[in-house]
């Protein structure tokens, strides 16, 4: 289970580090609008970096099945 732990970790840093990396290029300025987009942007991360995870754990399930 750690394995999947790790997984959903490195996918969660790796998306943040690229999400903020590229958002500030291509995002200028300080208004509500980039700061809710921001944030939504990181909860996406979150959980496609969960479900990614998720996957890893069904894909090796079935394997061993």
């Amino acid at each position: 289970m750690s394995k999947y732990i790790s997984i959903f970790f490195l996918n969660l840093f790796i998306g943040i580090i690229l999400y903020f990396v590229l958002g500030s290029l291509l995002m200028t300025g300080d208004n509500a609008a980039e700061e809710a987009i921001n944030t939504s942007g990181f909860i996406i991360i979150v959980f496609l970096s969960f479900l990614i995870a998720q996957m890893y754990y069904l894909i090796h399930l079935v394997k061993k099945k």
